[in-house]
């Protein structure tokens, strides 16, 4: 199959067609669209109106939906480098086996783009008549050459007259923050025209990079209606089906959305153009003949008594609306829409055309065009314009009814890089189970812990790197931050997770004595091994005053907390004069370890004890009473006690004991109100970790946090540790079962992201948790999540649903079956 092909030169986003015409393309990458989110789309359907309004001077543009290859194995490769050098082995490991596994699974991961280029036109009004006859002299000349397959030679410097008319179309487009694409990215794209569903390296295309290498690929006609394409890289098989003309309206047609929700990639070529408004042999013309046609139709019909079809009406209304927008000056858009489907073998490229051919009714009629492909293929290629080879499927509206298709929106959830973390699920019903909703999407999601923080990422909305997990017990949250926990370790970041449950350690160890799993998994055991593990415990003499905030806290802040735990734990039982007596015992003891001498917590308790005023006394002995053989212990030491070392890459830390108080309880026993106390301690520990070194990466967990948050105390040590964050690239993953549990009018910080996995009863709070309209819709959508799925809300400020998916060495370490009989039993006649 011989091509003319149109391009010829290019610099930067701007390229020269053959006929001496320049175009300039652009993506847009910023519009997420979530599959409840309406109010949203109303906004994103306004943006594209408003841009296609304004390139309306330029006459021709092009639209492309590009399925292009996801480059996982590239993404994977390179982030190899941000591994942990002591834990590089498993880690390689681990990223090798997600690219192994999900390659099998997918052949070509892949992900959508969205590009738009438009043909530039210079500002005539300001050019002299001797310029303007030296131009379309020029354009006569490109013309006529063309007639005899020659060109005019591309000058030098070509590309200067068209800088600043780019910049003016940049700013046209800005409704849809169209950025431009760099030099590669052209280059990329023109090539990926000719490498369908063909697995590649990024850098290997650029390698040979020049205009004569872009056809570099031998298309044959394969039987009727499919091209096979064969490169260096492999081979495909691929078809253009052209979408006919509709009877019905294009309101909600969300072509550019539908597409996306197949589970093999289709792209979307669009070629318009907007047409001179011509009194002669123009649509101006047509229009007229047409309301001719349509009035004599229906005047026969009303003569004769005949029925006047739905066909009939909905034509005429369309007329008038095209009558009153000619009247208003309001652009009409002529354009086509060209699905392409591709494949790697034949008999899947033959499942995939009838599976696209039965759906998508609501769009139009699909044509197969048979005999049309080859020169649909090159009227469709990159600096062409909508030509007569097309004209047949062509389409006519305005700016409002072509912003019904709803494009540049994808449906994209976490970061371009990182770790993989699950699939985006853009069904609205749920699914029979886990398993299946996560093989049913091809949309991966890739997570990068600290994204938040970086300069200079293309469309990120937010720099707070607070992370919320939350959901009810069973439903997968307690999966995903144990799966983002080992990521982390596995990464340059230091990694702190604070354990209140105290299951990690005993699940951990437990999987590291089968032996035939550590076989199998001998860097990851060794990975788990070098994790330090810490269990405070007030039976081992080492532990007590571990957790004095005097011992590891600069002055000021000792001061605070220390009269916070106290004043929390008398539950405001004392006179004002004895929480005087509190304080400036406090105060002397931190003023007195600051001149050097080697005093604690418990030191404070022995000054009340002594005092004069036997009132004062009384509060010093039911303090000492409370504390002695207590896990309060942890807290209060004589300053002789060494503290937690924050140099260990990773550390895992439990407290054996602790009672934590029901969640909706808040009559609280001896036992809690000091496990509450001890959490807060442990809390401002956490924040010192995170503080301690401002150019190292540093990730706290925090599980369990609804105990804290039940006190005005423990909200303020929360929100302390939650301002760390920015200033000293530390991230701070709080983890708890309700959306409410950190809610706290007092405190205006945001939440940079959001993981909502599901909470019987809290639907309508999720919702407002992830700032989405409460209504029956979006509250069923909730509920209809299985479990190990969530809402995720990324740093971008997309929004999907999401299911977590674990890897399968990993599942029996955080996400270990618990069977029984009965269980067994069940599965085995569930399939019957």
């Amino acid at each position: 199959m011989k091509l003319d092909y149109p391009i010829v030169k290019t610099h930067g986003n701007i390229a020269r067609t053959k006929e001496g015409e320049t175009l300039a393309f652009y993506t847009v990458p910023y519009f997420s669209s979530s599959i409840i989110d309406f109010s949203g789309k109303v906004k994103i359907k306004k943006s594209i109106a408003t841009a296609i309004r304004k390139i309306a001077p330029n006459s021709y543009f092009e639209i492309a939906l590009v399925p292009r290859d996801f480059l996982l194995g590239e993404k994977m490769d390179a982030l190899k480098e941000t591994l942990y050098p002591e834990h590089r082995k498993a880690g390689e490991k681990y990223l090798d086996e997600r690219k192994r596994t999900l390659t099998h699974e997918m052949k070509i991961p892949y992900e959508y783009e969205w590009l738009i280029a438009v043909f530039l036109k210079e500002d005539e009004s300001a050019e002299s008549l001797k310029e303007f006859f030296l131009k379309q002299a020029q354009k006569r000349m490109h013309q006529l050459m063309s007639l005899f397959n020659r060109r005019i030679k591309t000058p030098e410097g070509w590309e200067k007259a068209w800088v600043n008319v780019e910049l003016s179309l940049r700013q046209a487009l800005s409704s849809i923050k169209a950025v431009p694409l760099n030099a590669d990215q052209v280059y990329y794209h023109q090539r990926l025209q000719f490498l369908p569903h063909i697995t590649h390296r990024f850098d290997e295309v650029l390698e040979s990079r020049s205009v004569s290498n872009i056809t570099d690929t031998l298309i044959d006609q394969d039987g009727l209606g499919c091209m096979k394409f064969t490169s260096q890289y492999g081979e495909s098989y691929s078809t253009i089906i052209p979408i006919g003309k509709t009877d019905k309206s294009l309101n909600n047609n969300h072509l550019g959305e539908l597409i996306q929700r197949f589970d093999f990639p289709v792209g979307l070529k669009v070629k318009g153009r907007f047409p001179v408004m011509k009194k002669t042999g123009g649509y101006l013309s047509k229009m007229k003949q047409a309301f001719t046609r349509s009035k004599g139709i229906m005047t026969e019909s009303a003569r004769t008594g005949n029925v006047v079809y739905d066909k009939i009406v909905m034509g005429r209304r369309a007329l008038n609306k095209m009558a009153k927008d000619v009247e208003a000056k309001e652009p009409l858009i002529e354009h086509g829409l060209f699905l392409i489907v591709s494949a790697s073998t034949k008999p899947e490229w033959r499942a995939r055309v009838n599976t696209v051919m039965n759906s998508l009714g609501s769009i139009g009629e699909k044509q197969r065009a048979r005999f049309d492909q080859p020169y649909l293929f090159q009227s469709l290629l990159y600096g062409n314009k909508i030509s007569l080879d097309t004209r047949f499927w062509y389409r006519l509206s305005n700016s409002k009814g072509f912003s019904q298709y709803l494009m540049f929106t994808t449906q994209k959830s976490g970061s371009k890089t990182g770790f993989p973390i699950g699939r985006l699920d853009s069904n609205y019903h749920q699914w029979d189970d886990l398993k299946t909703a996560i093989h049913a999407s091809r949309n991966l999601v890739l997570y990068s812990p600290m994204l938040a923080n970086k300069e200079d990422i293309a469309g990120k909305k937010t720099k707070n790197l607070l992370t919320e997990i939350t959901g009810e017990t069973g439903s997968g949250k307690t999966v995903l931050a144990q799966m983002i926990l080992l990521q982390s370790i596995l990464s340059t970041i230091k990694t702190l997770y604070i354990d209140p449950k105290h299951t990690l350690r005993k699940q951990w160890q437990k999987i590291l004595k089968d032996k035939q799993w550590v076989a199998a998994n001998s860097e990851l055991a060794d990975v788990i091994r070098s994790i330090n593990f810490l269990t405070l415990s007030v039976e081992d003499e080492r532990n007590i005053g571990i957790l004095d905030p005097i011992i590891f806290l600069e002055a000021k802040e000792a001061l605070n907390v220390a009269k916070m735990m106290l004043f929390y734990l008398m539950d405001n039982r004392w006179e004002e004069y004895q929480n005087t007596a509190v304080s400036k015992a406090v105060k002397e003891i931190v003023k007195r370890r600051a001149k050097g001498e080697t005093l604690g917590f418990m030191h404070v308790i022995d000054l009340l004890k002594e005092h004069d005023d036997k009132n004062i006394r009384d509060v010093g002995e039911s303090l000492y009473e409370r504390i002695e053989g207590s896990i309060l212990e942890l807290a209060f030491s004589r300053g002789t006690t060494e503290g937690i070392s924050f140099d260990e890459h990773s550390t895992i830390l439990e407290i054996a004991d602790l009672q934590l108080p029901d969640a909706d309880n808040d009559d609280l026993n001896e036992e809690e109100r000091n496990s509450v106390a001890v959490m807060m301690s442990l809390g401002v520990f956490c924040k010192r970790f995170g503080e301690k070194n401002e150019n190292e990466e540093t990730i706290e967990f925090l599980d369990e946090v609804w105990v804290l948050m039940k006190s005005k105390e423990g909200r303020q040590v929360v929100k302390s540790m939650k301002r760390l964050g920015r200033s000293q690239d530390n991230k701070l993953v709080l983890i708890s079962q309700s959306v409410n549990d950190t809610k706290d009018e007092n405190d205006t910080t945001g939440t940079g992201e959001r993981f909502c996995f599901y909470e019987s009863g809290e639907e309508e709070d999720i919702l407002r948790a992830l700032k989405l309209e409460v209504n029956e819709v979006n509250v069923k959508w909730i509920s209809n999540m299985n479990q190990g799925q969530c809402i995720y809300r990324d740093v971008f400020g997309q929004l999907h649903r999401i299911s977590i998916e674990v890897p399968p060495a990993w599942l029996k370490l955080i996400a270990p079956k618990k069977e029984s009989k009965q269980s067994q039993l069940e599965q085995k006649y569930k399939a019957i």
